[in-house]
């Protein structure tokens, strides 16, 4: 009877001792599910951090951007009519003035045709107009003057048909540029619609830009402004916006286009670029903050500030951006201390320890 008292006693306290620290594991977890973001507690109980104050600058309201160059007109050449080519004038870099021959196919059977068209119309304008005159005298009644009416538009109609068709012999240039390049050689056949050449404009060029929509009011219809190339160092050029699109793309961003003259040190072509600068008249104060202090990515701007030692999680609205420094429009006071190093292992109300206050940069 006493063993087994005390081999109850035994058990018991044998079960005591592994109830004990799982309470306490069952209690620990529940505190971190209260706070998830809370890591558990260590040997340090703040976290060291580095902060620099929000401050204002004076920026200039400016605004650049890359754009595409491309040809201010371009086309591609197709053949109005059918016939073996007799004649090539269009080699690659020529330049073609508008109206100027590109290829003379072969026109002996469309000159006929003319020639027979011509006589015809000359045949049926003389009796129109001796039918006239009878019709006039009342030797003719109204129906047969009609009829000859009639015939003689036919015959002038197809007087222009052919005269159109003898033309169309002669490929011409449709506006002065230059071929960049052909498709047929002399004695081959073309067909009515068959592609023979391409021709380009660049005498102007387009720039092509894809403005966001925070910046699009600064180009307007008319508007000069400052264009650079690499390929003129310390060159300013100056060019004209000339259409602004009303419908931005799926990236908020707007397709705008300019007119850029061709001509000087270096004559620019498709596809190269070009950077366009906006410069606003006077410097305005603007409230900026470190691109780096930024927890995640620009498109849901937030960054941690720091408050009688503690870190909040704070979100505020963007501006421009100004090289390393990010302008604030919405959501901070100047003289806020933003934590710039460190925020990787904060979470929001977390105590800090501030162990660097770094110098505000400024921004150009």
């Amino acid at each position: 009877m006493v063993g087994w008292i005390i081999k109850k006693k035994f058990l018991l306290l044998l079960l005591l001792i592994l109830l004990v620290p799982g309470v306490f594991m069952l209690s620990q977890r529940r505190e971190k599910s209260r706070n998830p973001k809370a890591p558990e507690a260590k040997f340090v109980d703040r976290i060291p951090v580095s902060v620099v104050k929000a401050f204002r600058v004076a920026v200039r309201d400016s605004f650049s951007t890359v754009g595409t160059l491309e040809a201010f007109r371009e086309a591609d050449i197709f053949s109005e009519s059918a016939g073996i080519v007799r004649k090539v004038s269009a080699e690659p870099g020529d330049h073609k003035r508008a109206g100027e021959a590109l290829f003379i196919l072969d026109d002996e059977l469309s000159t006929i045709r003319q020639r027979k068209a011509e006589a015809f119309f000359r045949q049926k304008k003389k009796d129109f107009e001796r039918y006239k005159n009878l019709y006039t005298e009342g030797a003719i009644p109204l129906s047969a003057y009609e009829i000859m009416q009639l015939q003689t538009e036919d015959a002038e109609a197809e007087l222009v048909s052919v005269t159109r068709k003898n033309s169309d012999a002669k490929i011409k240039s449709p506006f002065s540029g230059v071929v960049t390049t052909r498709f047929v050689e002399q004695g081959e056949l073309v067909r009515e619609g068959m592609k023979v050449a391409h021709l380009v404009d660049l005498t102007k060029v387009k720039v092509i830009l894809f403005v966001p929509e925070r910046e699009i009011f600064k180009f307007t219809e008319g508007a000069v402004l400052k264009v650079s190339s690499d390929l003129l160092p310390g060159e300013i050029l100056t060019a004209k916006v000339s259409t602004v699109s009303d419908k931005s793309g799926r990236d908020h961003t707007y397709r705008v286009e300019m007119v850029l003259q061709n001509s000087g040190k270096a004559r620019f072509r498709s596809g190269m670029f070009v950077r366009v600068l906006s410069t606003g008249k006077d410097d305005a104060p603007a409230l900026v903050v470190p691109r780096v202090a930024l927890v995640s990515g620009i498109r849901k701007p937030e960054l941690f500030i720091v408050r009688n030692g503690k870190a909040f999680l704070k979100p505020f609205v963007v501006g421009r951006e100004l090289h390393k420094d990010l302008e604030v429009l919405e959501g901070l006071a100047p003289g806020d201390s933003v934590v710039v190093s460190g925020q990787n292992e904060l979470y929001n109300g977390a105590n800090v320890l501030v162990i660097d206050q770094k110098k505000s940069t400024e921004s150009p």
